[in-house]
Protein backbone atom coordinates (compact mmCIF):
# COMPACT_ATOMS: atom_id res chain seq x y z
CA UNK A 1 0.00 0.00 0.00
CA UNK A 2 2.81 2.20 0.72
CA UNK A 3 4.26 1.92 -2.98
CA UNK A 4 0.56 2.62 -4.02
CA UNK A 5 0.50 5.92 -1.91
CA UNK A 6 3.82 7.02 -2.94
CA UNK A 7 2.96 6.54 -6.91
CA UNK A 8 -0.10 8.82 -6.37
CA UNK A 9 1.26 11.42 -5.20
CA UNK A 10 4.99 11.62 -6.11
CA UNK A 11 4.66 10.52 -9.65
CA UNK A 12 3.20 11.29 -12.86
CA UNK A 13 1.85 7.88 -13.79
CA UNK A 14 -1.51 8.61 -15.86
CA UNK A 15 -3.36 11.65 -16.56
CA UNK A 16 -5.82 11.33 -14.20
CA UNK A 17 -3.65 10.07 -11.29
CA UNK A 18 -1.52 12.92 -11.97
CA UNK A 19 -4.38 15.50 -11.76
CA UNK A 20 -5.23 13.76 -8.09
CA UNK A 21 -1.79 14.08 -7.41
CA UNK A 22 -1.76 17.78 -8.49
CA UNK A 23 -4.72 18.90 -6.99
CA UNK A 24 -3.90 17.56 -3.57
CA UNK A 25 -0.68 18.84 -3.31
CA UNK A 26 -1.91 22.64 -4.22
CA UNK A 27 -4.43 21.85 -1.77
CA UNK A 28 -1.68 21.18 0.93
CA UNK A 29 0.13 23.66 -0.50
CA UNK A 30 -2.54 26.15 -0.55
CA UNK A 31 -4.88 25.58 2.64
CA UNK A 32 -2.73 24.20 4.78
CA UNK A 33 -0.41 27.18 4.16
CA UNK A 34 -3.52 29.93 4.50
CA UNK A 35 -4.66 27.96 7.40
CA UNK A 36 -1.21 28.29 9.61
CA UNK A 37 -1.55 32.06 7.87
CA UNK A 38 -4.70 32.55 9.11
CA UNK A 39 -3.45 33.01 12.64
CA UNK A 40 -1.43 36.25 11.98
CA UNK A 41 -4.08 37.52 9.64
CA UNK A 42 -6.21 37.68 12.41
CA UNK A 43 -3.83 38.61 15.58
CA UNK A 44 -2.84 41.45 13.01
CA UNK A 45 -6.52 42.32 12.59
CA UNK A 46 -6.84 42.23 16.34
CA UNK A 47 -3.72 43.88 17.34
CA UNK A 48 -3.79 46.48 14.82
CA UNK A 49 -7.44 47.47 14.74
CA UNK A 50 -9.17 48.46 11.80
CA UNK A 51 -7.65 51.56 10.97
CA UNK A 52 -4.09 50.64 10.57
CA UNK A 53 -4.80 47.29 9.05
CA UNK A 54 -6.94 49.30 7.06
CA UNK A 55 -3.75 50.99 5.99
CA UNK A 56 -1.69 47.84 5.25
CA UNK A 57 -4.63 46.17 3.49
CA UNK A 58 -4.74 49.77 1.55
CA UNK A 59 -1.21 49.92 0.62
CA UNK A 60 -1.36 46.41 -0.98
CA UNK A 61 -4.24 47.15 -2.44
CA UNK A 62 -2.99 50.38 -4.12
CA UNK A 63 0.38 48.44 -5.11
CA UNK A 64 -2.08 45.65 -6.93
CA UNK A 65 -2.66 47.95 -9.48
CA UNK A 66 0.74 48.07 -10.75
CA UNK A 67 1.81 44.17 -10.40
CA UNK A 68 0.69 43.52 -13.37
CA UNK A 69 3.50 45.19 -15.56
CA UNK A 70 5.75 42.44 -13.65
CA UNK A 71 3.94 40.15 -15.58
CA UNK A 72 2.21 40.79 -18.50
CA UNK A 73 1.11 37.71 -18.90
CA UNK A 74 4.51 35.75 -19.07
CA UNK A 75 3.44 32.95 -16.77
CA UNK A 76 1.11 32.04 -18.19
CA UNK A 77 2.28 31.48 -21.57
CA UNK A 78 5.17 29.75 -19.73
CA UNK A 79 2.64 27.12 -18.49
CA UNK A 80 1.23 26.79 -21.43
CA UNK A 81 3.68 26.69 -23.87
CA UNK A 82 6.14 24.26 -21.90
CA UNK A 83 2.93 22.00 -21.59
CA UNK A 84 2.74 21.28 -24.70
CA UNK A 85 6.00 21.40 -26.35
CA UNK A 86 8.12 20.37 -23.61
CA UNK A 87 11.18 20.01 -25.48
CA UNK A 88 11.72 23.66 -26.10
CA UNK A 89 10.37 24.14 -22.17
CA UNK A 90 13.85 25.44 -20.84
CA UNK A 91 14.30 27.42 -23.56
CA UNK A 92 10.82 29.18 -22.86
CA UNK A 93 12.08 29.27 -19.02
CA UNK A 94 15.42 31.33 -20.20
CA UNK A 95 13.27 33.72 -22.42
CA UNK A 96 10.55 34.36 -20.49
CA UNK A 97 13.20 35.29 -17.27
CA UNK A 98 15.03 38.01 -19.24
CA UNK A 99 11.39 39.54 -19.76
CA UNK A 100 10.78 39.20 -16.51
CA UNK A 101 13.31 40.46 -15.10
CA UNK A 102 12.79 43.10 -16.62
CA UNK A 103 9.61 44.06 -16.10
CA UNK A 104 10.38 43.84 -12.07
CA UNK A 105 12.67 46.57 -12.49
CA UNK A 106 10.38 48.57 -14.14
CA UNK A 107 7.03 47.56 -11.81
CA UNK A 108 9.42 48.22 -8.48
CA UNK A 109 10.04 51.72 -9.30
CA UNK A 110 6.17 52.20 -10.53
CA UNK A 111 5.40 51.81 -6.79
CA UNK A 112 7.61 53.07 -4.95
CA UNK A 113 7.17 56.91 -7.40
CA UNK A 114 3.93 56.73 -9.00
CA UNK A 115 1.70 54.71 -6.53
CA UNK A 116 1.91 57.66 -3.70
CA UNK A 117 0.68 59.97 -6.19
CA UNK A 118 -2.79 57.59 -6.28
CA UNK A 119 -3.21 57.80 -2.61
CA UNK A 120 -5.05 59.39 -0.05
CA UNK A 121 -3.95 57.90 2.87
CA UNK A 122 -0.50 58.92 4.39
CA UNK A 123 0.33 56.16 6.37
CA UNK A 124 0.28 53.75 3.35
CA UNK A 125 2.59 56.10 1.32
CA UNK A 126 5.21 55.02 4.32
CA UNK A 127 5.31 51.03 3.22
CA UNK A 128 5.19 51.70 -0.21
CA UNK A 129 9.15 50.67 -1.13
CA UNK A 130 8.29 47.64 1.31
CA UNK A 131 5.50 46.59 -0.91
CA UNK A 132 7.53 47.03 -4.22
CA UNK A 133 10.26 44.69 -2.75
CA UNK A 134 7.35 42.46 -1.83
CA UNK A 135 6.08 42.37 -5.46
CA UNK A 136 9.96 41.66 -6.42
CA UNK A 137 9.85 38.54 -4.74
CA UNK A 138 6.40 37.38 -4.70
CA UNK A 139 6.54 37.87 -9.05
CA UNK A 140 10.11 35.75 -8.65
CA UNK A 141 8.28 33.18 -6.81
CA UNK A 142 5.18 32.99 -8.67
CA UNK A 143 7.48 32.73 -11.70
CA UNK A 144 9.30 29.40 -10.63
CA UNK A 145 5.82 28.26 -9.86
CA UNK A 146 4.73 28.84 -13.21
CA UNK A 147 7.24 25.71 -14.64
CA UNK A 148 6.23 23.83 -12.02
CA UNK A 149 2.62 23.97 -13.26
CA UNK A 150 3.94 23.16 -16.47
CA UNK A 151 5.91 20.33 -15.27
CA UNK A 152 2.76 18.86 -13.35
CA UNK A 153 5.46 18.69 -10.18
CA UNK A 154 3.16 20.98 -8.23
CA UNK A 155 4.60 19.32 -4.84
CA UNK A 156 7.17 21.74 -5.62
CA UNK A 157 5.30 24.33 -5.45
CA UNK A 158 3.52 23.06 -2.16
CA UNK A 159 7.60 23.15 -0.17
CA UNK A 160 7.56 27.28 -0.74
CA UNK A 161 3.93 27.94 -0.35
CA UNK A 162 4.10 25.92 2.85
CA UNK A 163 7.35 26.97 4.02
CA UNK A 164 6.70 30.46 2.89
CA UNK A 165 3.55 30.69 5.34
CA UNK A 166 5.11 29.57 8.35
CA UNK A 167 7.66 32.32 8.16
CA UNK A 168 5.06 34.57 7.56
CA UNK A 169 3.19 33.99 10.80
CA UNK A 170 6.60 33.46 13.05
CA UNK A 171 8.45 36.28 11.73
CA UNK A 172 5.00 38.29 11.73
CA UNK A 173 4.38 37.45 15.40
CA UNK A 174 7.88 38.56 16.62
CA UNK A 175 7.59 41.85 14.55
CA UNK A 176 3.94 42.75 15.70
CA UNK A 177 5.10 42.20 19.30
CA UNK A 178 8.21 44.05 18.73
CA UNK A 179 6.28 47.19 16.79
CA UNK A 180 2.02 47.13 16.10
CA UNK A 181 2.56 48.86 13.14
CA UNK A 182 1.05 48.09 9.39
CA UNK A 183 5.22 48.93 8.74
CA UNK A 184 6.25 46.04 10.80
CA UNK A 185 3.62 43.99 9.39
CA UNK A 186 4.43 44.53 5.55
CA UNK A 187 8.39 44.08 6.41
CA UNK A 188 8.20 40.74 8.12
CA UNK A 189 5.77 39.72 4.89
CA UNK A 190 8.48 40.76 2.73
CA UNK A 191 10.93 38.86 4.29
CA UNK A 192 9.14 35.79 4.16
CA UNK A 193 7.90 36.16 0.86
CA UNK A 194 11.87 36.75 -0.26
CA UNK A 195 12.41 33.02 1.53
CA UNK A 196 9.65 31.35 -0.47
CA UNK A 197 11.27 33.01 -3.72
CA UNK A 198 14.90 31.61 -2.55
CA UNK A 199 13.47 28.22 -2.65
CA UNK A 200 11.93 28.20 -5.83
CA UNK A 201 15.43 29.20 -7.10
CA UNK A 202 17.04 26.49 -5.15
CA UNK A 203 14.76 23.75 -6.84
CA UNK A 204 15.34 25.33 -10.21
CA UNK A 205 19.00 25.78 -9.86
CA UNK A 206 19.44 23.49 -13.09
CA UNK A 207 17.21 25.81 -15.44
CA UNK A 208 18.48 29.54 -13.49
CA UNK A 209 22.39 27.65 -14.12
CA UNK A 210 21.31 27.69 -17.79
CA UNK A 211 19.94 30.90 -18.52
CA UNK A 212 22.67 32.21 -20.83
CA UNK A 213 22.80 28.91 -22.87
CA UNK A 214 19.23 28.64 -23.25
CA UNK A 215 18.30 31.80 -23.82
CA UNK A 216 16.50 32.12 -27.48
CA UNK A 217 16.05 35.69 -28.75
CA UNK A 218 13.45 34.62 -31.16
CA UNK A 219 11.14 33.28 -28.64
CA UNK A 220 10.52 36.59 -27.86
CA UNK A 221 8.68 37.90 -30.11
CA UNK A 222 5.92 35.04 -29.69
CA UNK A 223 6.15 35.43 -26.39
CA UNK A 224 5.35 38.66 -26.39
CA UNK A 225 2.77 38.77 -29.04
CA UNK A 226 0.89 36.12 -27.23
CA UNK A 227 1.14 38.15 -23.78
CA UNK A 228 0.00 41.03 -24.63
CA UNK A 229 -4.01 39.69 -24.40
CA UNK A 230 -3.51 38.31 -21.63
CA UNK A 231 -1.89 41.01 -19.77
CA UNK A 232 -4.94 43.59 -20.53
CA UNK A 233 -6.93 40.90 -19.01
CA UNK A 234 -4.82 40.89 -16.33
CA UNK A 235 -4.83 44.37 -16.08
CA UNK A 236 -8.50 44.63 -16.05
CA UNK A 237 -8.88 41.64 -13.94
CA UNK A 238 -6.10 43.44 -11.59
CA UNK A 239 -8.53 46.64 -11.43
CA UNK A 240 -11.26 44.55 -10.54
CA UNK A 241 -10.38 43.23 -7.58
CA UNK A 242 -8.44 46.10 -6.12
CA UNK A 243 -11.11 49.16 -7.71
CA UNK A 244 -13.35 48.92 -4.74
CA UNK A 245 -10.52 48.91 -1.82
CA UNK A 246 -8.68 51.84 -3.53
CA UNK A 247 -12.31 54.25 -4.17
CA UNK A 248 -13.00 53.27 -0.88
CA UNK A 249 -10.18 54.74 0.48
CA UNK A 250 -10.89 58.00 -1.82
CA UNK A 251 -14.74 58.32 -0.24
CA UNK A 252 -14.53 56.74 3.02
CA UNK A 253 -12.13 55.98 6.05
CA UNK A 254 -9.69 53.98 6.83
CA UNK A 255 -11.71 51.93 9.09
CA UNK A 256 -14.46 51.51 6.58
CA UNK A 257 -11.25 49.63 4.70
CA UNK A 258 -10.73 47.79 7.43
CA UNK A 259 -14.14 46.61 7.71
CA UNK A 260 -14.59 45.95 3.69
CA UNK A 261 -11.15 44.35 3.87
CA UNK A 262 -12.27 41.74 6.78
CA UNK A 263 -15.28 40.49 4.90
CA UNK A 264 -12.93 40.49 1.37
CA UNK A 265 -9.61 38.74 2.70
CA UNK A 266 -12.23 35.47 3.61
CA UNK A 267 -13.68 35.61 0.01
CA UNK A 268 -10.11 35.67 -1.75
CA UNK A 269 -8.83 33.06 0.43
CA UNK A 270 -11.84 31.10 -1.05
CA UNK A 271 -11.02 31.85 -4.63
CA UNK A 272 -7.92 29.65 -3.99
CA UNK A 273 -10.20 26.91 -4.48
CA UNK A 274 -11.11 27.16 -7.94
CA UNK A 275 -7.21 28.38 -8.84
CA UNK A 276 -6.37 24.93 -7.37
CA UNK A 277 -8.16 23.33 -9.78
CA UNK A 278 -7.38 25.56 -12.62
CA UNK A 279 -3.80 25.54 -12.11
CA UNK A 280 -3.96 21.55 -12.02
CA UNK A 281 -6.40 21.02 -15.21
CA UNK A 282 -4.55 23.76 -17.15
CA UNK A 283 -1.88 21.73 -18.65
CA UNK A 284 -4.10 18.67 -19.52
CA UNK A 285 -6.54 21.44 -21.08
CA UNK A 286 -3.74 22.80 -23.20
CA UNK A 287 -2.95 19.58 -24.41
CA UNK A 288 -5.57 18.03 -25.21
CA UNK A 289 -6.52 21.68 -27.09
CA UNK A 290 -3.34 21.11 -28.85
CA UNK A 291 -4.45 17.31 -29.58
CA UNK A 292 -7.68 17.54 -30.75
CA UNK A 293 -9.13 15.79 -28.48
CA UNK A 294 -12.31 17.31 -28.28
CA UNK A 295 -14.64 14.55 -26.31
CA UNK A 296 -12.07 13.84 -23.81
CA UNK A 297 -11.22 17.80 -23.16
CA UNK A 298 -15.14 18.03 -22.83
CA UNK A 299 -15.44 14.98 -20.22
CA UNK A 300 -12.45 16.96 -18.45
CA UNK A 301 -13.73 20.43 -18.00
CA UNK A 302 -17.39 19.24 -17.25
CA UNK A 303 -15.97 17.27 -14.50
CA UNK A 304 -13.72 20.14 -13.28
CA UNK A 305 -16.91 22.50 -13.68
CA UNK A 306 -18.95 20.28 -11.53
CA UNK A 307 -16.43 19.83 -9.37
CA UNK A 308 -16.18 23.49 -8.53
CA UNK A 309 -20.32 23.93 -7.90
CA UNK A 310 -20.22 21.44 -6.19
CA UNK A 311 -17.76 22.98 -3.60
CA UNK A 312 -19.13 26.42 -4.11
CA UNK A 313 -22.69 26.02 -3.60
CA UNK A 314 -22.29 24.99 0.19
CA UNK A 315 -19.60 27.68 0.87
CA UNK A 316 -21.92 30.43 -0.99
CA UNK A 317 -25.19 29.03 1.17
CA UNK A 318 -23.53 28.25 4.82
CA UNK A 319 -21.54 31.36 4.39
CA UNK A 320 -24.33 33.88 4.65
CA UNK A 321 -26.33 32.20 7.08
CA UNK A 322 -23.29 31.69 9.45
CA UNK A 323 -21.75 35.08 8.03
CA UNK A 324 -22.14 37.10 11.52
CA UNK A 325 -21.16 33.92 13.72
CA UNK A 326 -17.49 33.78 11.15
CA UNK A 327 -16.81 37.22 12.14
CA UNK A 328 -17.52 37.61 15.15
CA UNK A 329 -15.25 34.08 15.71
CA UNK A 330 -11.97 35.08 13.17
CA UNK A 331 -11.91 38.93 13.96
CA UNK A 332 -14.03 39.90 17.13
CA UNK A 333 -17.08 41.26 18.23
CA UNK A 334 -15.48 44.81 16.36
CA UNK A 335 -16.00 43.85 13.09
CA UNK A 336 -19.71 43.17 13.63
CA UNK A 337 -20.34 46.07 10.97
CA UNK A 338 -18.43 43.83 8.12
CA UNK A 339 -21.26 40.92 8.30
CA UNK A 340 -23.81 42.76 5.45
CA UNK A 341 -20.58 43.01 3.08
CA UNK A 342 -19.25 39.67 3.82
CA UNK A 343 -22.64 38.35 2.87
CA UNK A 344 -22.84 39.88 -0.37
CA UNK A 345 -19.25 39.15 -1.10
CA UNK A 346 -19.91 35.33 -1.09
CA UNK A 347 -22.68 35.80 -3.49
CA UNK A 348 -19.45 35.61 -5.90
CA UNK A 349 -18.47 32.68 -5.17
CA UNK A 350 -21.16 30.95 -6.96
CA UNK A 351 -20.27 33.02 -10.64
CA UNK A 352 -16.48 32.86 -10.10
CA UNK A 353 -15.45 29.15 -9.43
CA UNK A 354 -16.87 28.01 -12.44
CA UNK A 355 -15.65 30.88 -14.37
CA UNK A 356 -12.35 30.63 -13.67
CA UNK A 357 -12.16 27.37 -15.20
CA UNK A 358 -14.19 28.37 -18.03
CA UNK A 359 -11.41 31.43 -18.71
CA UNK A 360 -8.51 28.81 -18.65
CA UNK A 361 -10.70 26.72 -21.46
CA UNK A 362 -10.79 29.95 -23.24
CA UNK A 363 -7.15 30.39 -22.87
CA UNK A 364 -5.73 26.94 -23.57
CA UNK A 365 -7.93 27.68 -27.07
CA UNK A 366 -5.14 30.77 -27.04
CA UNK A 367 -8.88 32.72 -27.72
CA UNK A 368 -8.40 35.37 -24.75
CA UNK A 369 -9.08 37.89 -27.15
CA UNK A 370 -13.14 37.11 -27.49
CA UNK A 371 -13.52 38.14 -23.67
CA UNK A 372 -11.67 41.06 -23.79
CA UNK A 373 -14.42 43.56 -24.56
CA UNK A 374 -16.07 41.73 -21.45
CA UNK A 375 -13.71 42.52 -19.22
CA UNK A 376 -13.21 46.08 -20.03
CA UNK A 377 -16.90 46.93 -19.93
CA UNK A 378 -17.79 44.93 -16.36
CA UNK A 379 -14.23 46.80 -15.58
CA UNK A 380 -16.05 50.24 -16.38
CA UNK A 381 -19.54 49.01 -14.97
CA UNK A 382 -17.31 48.05 -11.20
CA UNK A 383 -16.42 52.13 -11.26
CA UNK A 384 -19.81 53.79 -12.08
CA UNK A 385 -21.56 51.17 -9.92
CA UNK A 386 -19.24 52.21 -7.49
CA UNK A 387 -19.65 55.74 -7.59
CA UNK A 388 -23.29 55.51 -7.68
CA UNK A 389 -23.63 52.83 -4.84
CA UNK A 390 -20.24 53.74 -2.23
CA UNK A 391 -21.46 57.13 -1.17
CA UNK A 392 -25.69 55.70 -0.20
CA UNK A 393 -24.56 52.77 0.97
CA UNK A 394 -21.33 52.28 2.11
CA UNK A 395 -19.11 49.59 2.04
CA UNK A 396 -22.16 47.26 1.25
CA UNK A 397 -22.44 49.26 -2.22
CA UNK A 398 -18.89 48.31 -3.59
CA UNK A 399 -20.03 44.70 -2.77
CA UNK A 400 -23.20 45.21 -4.52
CA UNK A 401 -20.99 46.41 -7.27
CA UNK A 402 -18.93 43.85 -7.46
CA UNK A 403 -21.41 40.96 -7.54
CA UNK A 404 -23.61 42.48 -10.08
CA UNK A 405 -20.69 42.76 -12.95
CA UNK A 406 -18.76 39.49 -11.47
CA UNK A 407 -22.44 37.93 -12.25
CA UNK A 408 -22.37 39.50 -15.35
CA UNK A 409 -19.06 38.93 -16.82
CA UNK A 410 -18.55 35.04 -15.73
CA UNK A 411 -21.92 34.64 -17.68
CA UNK A 412 -20.73 36.72 -21.26
CA UNK A 413 -17.34 34.21 -20.60
CA UNK A 414 -19.34 31.19 -20.30
CA UNK A 415 -21.03 31.43 -23.75
CA UNK A 416 -17.63 32.52 -25.55
CA UNK A 417 -16.61 28.94 -23.45
CA UNK A 418 -19.83 27.04 -24.88
CA UNK A 419 -18.69 28.61 -28.68
CA UNK A 420 -15.46 27.15 -28.57
CA UNK A 421 -16.68 23.73 -27.10
CA UNK A 422 -20.40 22.83 -26.50
CA UNK A 423 -20.35 21.95 -22.80
CA UNK A 424 -23.22 21.56 -20.63
CA UNK A 425 -23.30 22.46 -16.59
CA UNK A 426 -26.52 22.89 -15.11
CA UNK A 427 -27.88 19.18 -16.12
CA UNK A 428 -25.69 17.75 -13.34
CA UNK A 429 -26.56 20.40 -10.67
CA UNK A 430 -29.94 19.01 -9.16
CA UNK A 431 -28.18 17.12 -6.63
CA UNK A 432 -26.05 19.66 -5.66
CA UNK A 433 -29.17 22.51 -5.04
CA UNK A 434 -30.66 20.28 -3.25
CA UNK A 435 -28.02 18.98 -0.70
CA UNK A 436 -26.81 22.70 -0.47
CA UNK A 437 -30.50 24.38 0.29
CA UNK A 438 -31.16 21.37 3.07
CA UNK A 439 -27.43 21.77 4.69
CA UNK A 440 -28.05 25.73 4.61
CA UNK A 441 -31.58 25.17 6.51
CA UNK A 442 -29.72 22.76 9.20
CA UNK A 443 -26.71 25.47 9.61
CA UNK A 444 -29.51 27.87 10.10
CA UNK A 445 -31.17 25.71 12.87
CA UNK A 446 -28.11 25.42 14.75
CA UNK A 447 -26.68 28.66 14.35
CA UNK A 448 -29.86 30.08 15.86
CA UNK A 449 -29.20 27.29 18.86
CA UNK A 450 -25.94 28.82 19.67
CA UNK A 451 -23.73 25.63 18.65
CA UNK A 452 -20.52 26.87 18.37
CA UNK A 453 -19.72 28.17 14.42
CA UNK A 454 -16.85 25.43 14.22
CA UNK A 455 -19.52 22.64 15.05
CA UNK A 456 -21.42 23.83 13.19
CA UNK A 457 -19.41 23.75 9.63
CA UNK A 458 -18.02 20.48 10.40
CA UNK A 459 -22.01 19.27 10.88
CA UNK A 460 -23.50 20.71 7.85
CA UNK A 461 -20.23 19.76 5.36
CA UNK A 462 -20.53 16.21 6.88
CA UNK A 463 -24.39 16.31 6.03
CA UNK A 464 -23.82 18.07 2.34
CA UNK A 465 -21.03 14.99 1.71
CA UNK A 466 -23.82 12.47 2.75
CA UNK A 467 -26.75 13.61 0.92
CA UNK A 468 -24.60 13.70 -2.04
CA UNK A 469 -23.58 10.51 -1.74
CA UNK A 470 -27.11 8.90 -1.25
CA UNK A 471 -28.28 10.73 -4.18
CA UNK A 472 -25.76 8.84 -5.83
CA UNK A 473 -23.73 12.41 -6.95
CA UNK A 474 -21.32 11.34 -9.53
CA UNK A 475 -18.52 13.01 -7.98
CA UNK A 476 -18.93 11.80 -4.75
CA UNK A 477 -20.30 8.25 -5.29
CA UNK A 478 -18.53 6.99 -8.53
CA UNK A 479 -14.97 8.70 -8.87
CA UNK A 480 -14.38 9.56 -5.48
CA UNK A 481 -15.44 5.90 -4.51
CA UNK A 482 -13.17 4.79 -7.64
CA UNK A 483 -10.12 5.99 -6.56
CA UNK A 484 -10.07 5.34 -2.99
CA UNK A 485 -10.27 1.67 -3.73
CA UNK A 486 -7.95 1.95 -6.27
CA UNK A 487 -5.47 3.53 -4.30
CA UNK A 488 -5.59 1.81 -0.78
CA UNK A 489 -7.69 -1.40 -1.25
CA UNK A 490 -6.64 -3.39 -4.78
CA UNK A 491 -4.13 -5.91 -3.89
Amino acid sequence: MFERIRSLFFRNVSARQTLVKNVVWLTVGQFASRFIRAAIIIYAARVLGAGEYGVYSYALGLAGFFTLFADVGINSILTRESAKKPEVADQYFATSFVLKFFLLVVTALAVIFLAPLFSNIEGAKVILPFVALLTVFDNMREFCNAFFRAKERMEWEAITTVVMNVAITVIGFFALSYAATAKSLTISYVSSVGLGMAIGILILRKQFSKLIADFDRSLMRPIIRAAWQIALLGLLGVFMLNVDMVMLGWLKTSEDLGYYSAGQKIVQVLYTIPAILASATFPLFSRLVATGEKVHLKHVVEKTLEGTLLIAVPIAVGGIVLAESIIRFVYGNAYIPSVLTFQILLGTVLFIFPGIITGNLIFAYDQQRKILKYTGLTSLGNVIFNVLLIPPLGIAGAAIATLAMQIMYNNLTLRVAKSLLPIRIFPRLKSILVAGVIMGGVAYFLNRSHIHVLITIGVASILYLGLLFLMRNRLIYEDARHMMKKTFFVA
